[in-house]
């Protein structure tokens, strides 16, 4: 595919001499509307009698698994086909209208080896948490970079998963930072910006230390089997009118279901008196689960630029488990947490917390609606 950029580079003074200057690149692309995920979607994985087709909104009540008479199709995003499968496709429909993407990168200037990259689409809040203050504090302290895509033939997600790591090359290039095409990766998605952090590590699970799906749009959109062994945390709104379509009770069985059949080491949140957007309150929580799962699943040792970073596997037994929020209750709860051995509820559908350290930041969010200080 070609694709027509416009580069720019500015170098920013951090901090009145404390800290080197940082950063920050940008480019703006030209690409095909074949690659985003509503196109793959409707032409790709769609069977052939409902291609082109959008979906009906119709799903069962707590049954995940089992589609409606009425869509047999859309509810599963446990997608299975090939490259050369979209290559076909997009042969044979055309690449479709192009339309502008605009990436862009931000690394201390003080960070003499990128340790990890925390990867966002800008589709919703991803904007907004890509400029946050607290987050680049904490890219420092950790030498992460940050990268965000908007635009949408990328932003709600895409194919071919490649396309992500071609854009980080060229940038590694760019920034004089080549780890980054080889440095583990943490996913942000803000709605159906989750079909990107969702969907990514599905298949790219060994490059993803851990994901987030913030007040996802269609919580279908979570249901993977195959990023079931990477650390994902989901969190919704009570008040968000998606968690209610059709019923808070469907919407939030997903990751139980995940964790009960794919053993999946995730856990959910439901933020009380919350909408569709996060709000200040809602940051700690994303900053915490990414700290602890970057210091637990990417070696102290690691070094991108001799190749990709084998990520620590997990064991579930040495995480907590945390009971899940009742959706009858509602509003602030006391949740249940204990190490693996002594949780006296069930085991197979509680949430999976991976340190206690982060447990006790889970449950002051679920207790309080926010944490006051992070462990």
């Amino acid at each position: 595919m070609q694709n027509q950029s416009r580069w720019g580079l500015l170098l920013l003074l951090a901090g009145a001499g404390v800290h080197a200057a940082d950063i920050e690149l940008g480019a703006t692309n030209l690409l095909p509307e074949c690659h985003s995920i509503g196109w793959v979607s409707a032409w790709v994985k769609a069977e052939p009698q409902a291609r082109g087709q959008g979906w009906d909104g119709i799903l069962d009540e707590v049954k995940w698994g089992t589609p409606s008479p009425q869509q047999m199709v859309a509810r599963n995003w446990d997608w299975a086909f090939t490259d050369e499968q979209w290559r076909a496709a997009v042969k044979q429909k055309g690449e479709g209208k192009r339309e502008e993407v605009k990436c862009e990168l931000w690394l201390p200037g003080d960070c003499p080896q990128v340790r990890g990259l925390v990867v966002m689409s800008g589709h919703g809040s991803g904007e907004a948490l890509f400029r946050r203050a607290d987050l680049r504090a904490l890219a420092r302290e950790l030498h992460l970079a940050l990268f965000k895509f908007t635009g949408n033939p990328m932003q709600r997600g895409f194919w071919p998963k490649s396309l992500l790591y071609e854009q980080l090359k060229i940038f590694g290039q760019k920034s004089g930072h080549p780890e980054l095409e080889h440095a583990p990766l943490f996913l942000y998605g803000h709605s159906n910006g989750t079909g990107f952090s969702a969907l990514f590590p599905a298949t790219e699970g060994a490059r993803v230390w851990a994901w987030v799906s913030m007040r996802p749009g269609t919580t279908f959109q979570v249901y993977q089997p195959g990023a079931a062994q990477v650390p994902g945390l989901v969190i919704f709104g009570e008040d968000d009118p998606f968690l209610a379509r059709p019923s808070k009770a469907e919407n939030l069985a997903v990751v139980p279901a995940l964790r009960k059949k794919h053993c999946a080491v995730w856990n959910y949140a439901v933020e009380p008196k919350t909408g569709h957007g996060p709000g200040e309150k809602s940051w700690p929580l994303v900053l915490s689960f990414l700290r602890h799962t970057f210091v637990a699943r990417v070696p102290a040792e690691a070094a991108a630029r001799r190749g990709p970073v084998p990520l620590k596997a997990l064991v579930m037994e040495k995480g907590l488990l945390g009971q899940n929020w009742d959706a009858t209750k509602g509003g602030y709860q006391v949740l249940a947490v204990a190490p693996f051995a002594d949780f006296a509820g069930d085991k197979a559908t509680a949430s999976w917390l991976i340190n206690a350290a982060y447990a006790a930041d889970w449950q002051a969010f679920q207790r309080d609606g926010e944490i006051k200080k992070s462990r």
